[in-house]
């Protein structure tokens, strides 16, 4: 298989497109190469944190309030086989493999701007991980892959986004005296907001039973996955996902409410495990936002399909089926909205624009209810983190209607992706 790039006047990452804040207010902590030992729950667990190619990983801190904590997993596409793995000089890569590139909250906007006033979480403690290993933070392990053109190359790839989350995870346990003020062992805080956008949103949705056990066992904790609905392939769930070979065996991570995931064909896959998530945790709260034609994750279906070999590399391009992705993110969200009314809500916003929390959109995001009531997405995410929960309600645009099919030309498809990936 050839190697996928990200093609065309798009940026050397996958990401976002930044621009400098006012100050840094995200304090950088550098973790030393190495092996650590963790408890996860009564288990043991040696880790060995790093990005793709061995580089240090790294991640940051906002201290605020000892009892608020936003924990934040950042995107940066995917790889699990040669072909989305392989990285070629001036090319690229459906992947970030390092925390230098794309990986700065204090370059980014929407909540993680904690100079903006009108940012209800401004003065929480926040964490932001960075993401550089292609496995939406579930992975643990060293994969080899096989160059399919010379049989004698091989790509080692550190698929270890797992154990950098669980070293984010020891070192919050560990400090928390120094950095929450939490004086005994005991203590906790009393709100979690778990967030990840794109392949993030995975890695906060897979992770969250580690968060609740090891961080918040008696506090709120609420979640939302921004811009990853979970539109994939089985060829995805069969070569990545689960059994030894695959190629980041998420099931040694998985905290043991996932026990009975796999197996598990792709259509059901997300809605399994937000549905798992929302039965465990009655008391929680569940989100999902998503634009209902995001060209981002369209284009991540089609890399997939690519690499199935269901559609030919210069289909990769071709967004002719956004209509399908939308269709089959209304039927996962809707089941989702109808499965579970009491803890899940879904928030679906026009156009094909890709994630909110990095974003302006963040302020100016609305949709009405049914009753004609304007609801931004702020107060819609307050209503999951606060007692007043009148926002907190299932909001979207109406498919055919205003859901933004005028944008769905060449031209406002390309101004959506190069939102996500850079002039």
């Amino acid at each position: 298989m050839n190697s996928i790039f990200v093609g065309g006047a798009f940026a050397a990452s996958l990401l976002m497109s930044t621009s400098p804040l006012a100050q840094d207010v995200w304090q950088k902590i550098n973790v030393e190469p190495g092996q650590y030992t963790v408890k996860l729950g009564d288990q043991q667990k040696v880790i060995a944190p790093s990005c793709a190619f061995g580089q240090p990983y790294s991640f940051y801190i906002k201290p605020g309030k000892i009892d608020r904590v936003v924990m934040y997993f950042n995107g940066g596409g995917a790889c699990w086989d040669y072909g989305t793995c392989a990285i070629q000089p001036n090319q690229t890569p459906v992947y970030v493999p390092t925390t230098d590139v794309a990986n700065n909250p204090n370059e980014m906007q929407g909540i993680l701007n904690m100079d903006d006033p009108d940012n209800p979480y401004k003065n929480w403690t926040a964490v932001f991980l960075p993401y550089c290993t292609g496995d939406v933070f579930t992975g643990s392990k060293q994969a080899v892959y096989q160059n399919p053109a010379d049989l004698n190359a091989q790509l080692p790839i550190q698929h270890r986004g797992f154990d950098n989350f669980a070293y984010v995870l020891k070192y919050l346990k560990q400090q928390r005296r120094n950095l929450f003020g939490w004086n005994n062992g005991d203590y906790q805080p009393a709100k979690i907001l778990v967030a990840g956008s794109s392949a993030g949103s995975y890695g906060a949705v897979l992770n969250y039973p580690w968060i609740k056990k090891e961080l918040g066992k008696e506090a709120k904790v609420s979640l939302v996955s921004d811009g990853g609905v979970g539109v994939i392939t089985d060829g995805f769930v069969n070569t990545a996902l689960f059994g030894a070979n695959s190629s980041w065996n998420i099931a040694q991570n998985l905290h043991p409410v996932f026990s009975h995931l796999a197996p598990v064909d792709a259509a059901h896959f997300l809605p399994k495990v937000i549905g798992t998530l929302a039965t465990r945790y009655e008391s929680e709260k569940f989100g999902q936002y998503t634009n209902a034609y995001d060209a981002v994750q369209t284009l991540f279906l089609n890399i997939m399909e690519v690499s199935d070999g269901s559609r030919p590399p210069q289909a990769l391009y071709d967004f002719s089926d956004i209509p399908a992705w939308s269709d089959r993110m209304w039927r996962i969200t809707g089941g989702l909205k109808q499965a579970f009314p009491r803890n899940y809500r879904r928030y679906v916003d026009p156009g094909c624009n890709h994630t909110v929390f990095r974003y302006d959109e963040f302020y100016t995001s609305n949709l009405n209810t049914a009753a004609g009531v304007n609801i931004s997405f702020i107060d819609w995410l307050k209503g999951m983190t606060s007692d007043n929960t009148d926002g907190w309600k299932n909001l979207s645009c109406t498919p055919g209607v205003n859901c933004g099919e005028a944008q769905l030309t060449s031209t406002g498809i390309q101004t959506c992706l190069g939102r996500s990936f850079g002039p």
